[in-house]
């Protein structure tokens, strides 16, 4: 599925979510709560995007591997980081065919299973390149939020939705797939991880002054869905 977000709008997104609400208030403070220490972990950044999360974990001493598919988020990931982070691009749809069985501690994807219309397969494949007991933590989109979006009005489908988002300051036509929180949860287990940590996730408090709207929505309803699973 291409998005010409992070395609030829890149840059102005990169620009856009390093400070916004949903991005920088709420979802990375909600899936960093979820993280180990990492001083020393080999860490695995799927769907990496512009590699805001890849420098937060360096600069936590983290070994870091960034993998995105659109070539231009893969370009900003190198102009900003260098050396110090392994990146490349992949479609995450076909798998991690250059990862090695067991090489990582811990894997994340923030807000990218959502694209994938079947994230099955890429389950067994992070289960594969993680160690005995290694950690996947993910955010995607909340099941009950979608839901609204749907065109069936069939909970319990898996459906694509077309919508336009403002991120970058303008309209911007995204596609992703809506899917109920048990196709969420069950594809995990059966890829054999267990769920050891669910949260729905927080605002930062600074929200309130910086956008009182999205904290009073964020603070009584839930945005996103963030999941802590280890390798069973």
């Amino acid at each position: 599925m291409s998005n010409p977000m992070y395609s030829e709008f890149a840059a102005a997104y990169a620009s856009a979510i390093r400070n916004n609400s949903y991005n920088a208030g709420y979802d990375r403070p909600s899936l960093l709560a979820l993280l180990p220490e990492l001083k020393g972990l080999k860490v695995l950044d799927l769907g990496c995007g512009p590699g805001v999360y890849a420098e937060i974990l360096l600069s936590k001493g983290a070994e870091v591997t960034a993998v995105d598919r659109s070539a231009e988020m893969v370009a900003l990931v190198k102009q900003n980081l260098g050396e110090a982070v392994c990146c490349y691009e992949q479609d995450l749809a076909l798998g991690l065919p250059r990862e090695a069985d067991g090489a990582y501690d811990l894997a994340i994807c923030p807000l990218a299973l959502h694209y994938l219309e079947d994230f099955t397969p890429l389950l067994s494949e992070v289960r594969r390149v993680l160690q005995p007991g290694g950690l996947f933590v993910f955010s995607t989109h909340h099941p009950f939020v979608d839901y609204s979006f749907s065109p069936s009005g069939n909970y319990f489908l898996t459906e694509k939705i077309v919508d336009e988002w403002n991120t970058v300051g303008e309209p911007v036509r995204v596609e992703y797939y809506r899917r109920p929180l048990s196709a969420i949860l069950q594809p995990l287990i059966d890829a054999g991880f267990l769920i050891v940590e669910l949260s729905e996730g927080r605002p930062e408090a600074g929200m309130q002054q910086s956008d009182p709207e999205s904290y009073q929505k964020l603070s009584t309803a839930p945005g996103f869905l963030f999941v802590k699973c280890r390798v069973a």
